[in-house]
């Protein structure tokens, strides 16, 4: 019979407990045949600063599931991954040793990046530790590691071979300060009070001339020749886009409207001329207009945000590239 201590240590007992599951590999994957697998493919963190709040609760659910599983019987494979490459971590220490990463060398800047993540990497499994995560430990990677370099050149070759690769033009967010392109989780957007201007297209008749529709041939004529948007006879009707971003008339390749407006129904595939710039461009129709949007109808360039992107591949649409 154990003795029950007067009072209760808790930093003694779960320091305990900790090093008793780390010897006896409780949690360690056992590559059983009879078992189930449950694989947990954990997002590998940024190794940058400190383990936060976030993080803790993603991991409180990883670690619900992976413990759920264990309890049914499952072979369940949770391991650790450390995300040693990438912007975050230049960045942190650019910023710790007040330096740009063009002011040293290659070599010296690498060896600073790799110490920076070494340290960090101990401070955030102490701290996953801490908490009483159920990784399997003997199962952690961290990508910046020569075996885990070979296994993503594998993992390419084998889907380049199998057809999965291929080489195509696609814009990127582009980091003046960092001069490289950036991954979209690295882009911090922020909300402004702009203007909304409406810009008047001119449509384009079959001649290749812009032209404004009249309502009628002159004052003193019957109603048998007035002239309509859709009719043979009539002269191309303008349209007036909204927009918060007119600096990006010089790289307008289309407009958009919602398939649903009623007011452009009979609008869709005909030819405007953008002002200012003469390029002339198609109506298209896209569900993913707003019709409560100003006029309902918007101009498509390249590029000005990511529903431009969008439209640009599905409409196959061209490029044109400017400075704003």
């Amino acid at each position: 019979m154990s003795d029950v201590p007067d009072s209760y240590d808790p930093e003694a007992a779960e320091q305990r407990w900790r090093d008793h599951w780390q010897e006896t590999d409780v949690y360690a994957y056992e590559d059983d045949p009879d078992k189930p697998d449950y694989v947990i493919d954990t997002p590998p963190p940024y190794p940058t600063g400190n383990l936060h709040i976030g993080n803790a609760l993603g991991w409180c659910y990883m670690d619900y599931a992976a413990r759920y599983h264990r309890l049914r019987g499952d072979d369940v494979l949770f391991p650790q991954g450390w995300d040693c490459h990438g912007l975050p971590t230049e960045v942190k220490v650019e910023e710790e040793r007040g330096i740009h990463r063009t002011d040293v060398s290659r070599e010296q800047f690498r060896e600073w990046c790799i110490e920076h993540t070494d340290d960090q990497i101990g401070a955030m499994k102490e701290t996953m530790l801490t908490l009483g995560f159920s990784q399997d430990w003997s199962q952690e990677f961290r990508t910046m590691d020569p075996a885990y370099w070979g296994e993503t050149q594998r993992s390419f070759v084998e889907m380049a071979e199998s057809g999965y690769v291929y080489r195509d033009e696609h814009p990127v967010n582009w980091c003046p300060r960092c001069e490289t392109a950036i991954a979209d989780a690295e882009v911090e957007s922020e909300d402004t009070h702009g203007t909304l201007y409406y810009v008047t297209f001119e449509g384009v008749n079959q001649g290749g001339s812009s032209a404004r529709r009249t309502e009628s041939a002159d004052a003193g004529s019957d109603g048998d020749d007035e002239r309509s948007a859709s009719g043979s006879a009539a002269e191309p009707e303008d349209i007036e886009i909204a927009t918060t971003r007119p600096e990006l008339l010089p790289a307008c390749v289309g407009m958009a409207v919602d398939p649903e407006d009623e007011r452009y129904a009979d609008r869709v595939g005909d030819t405007f001329e953008v002002p200012l710039f003469g390029q002339e461009v198609e109506l298209i129709a896209d569900s993913e207009v707003d019709a409560d949007f100003g006029t309902g109808a918007v101009m498509v360039c390249t590029f000005g945000d990511k529903q431009d992107v969008d439209w640009w591949g599905e409409h196959d649409l061209e490029l044109r590239p400017v400075f704003t």
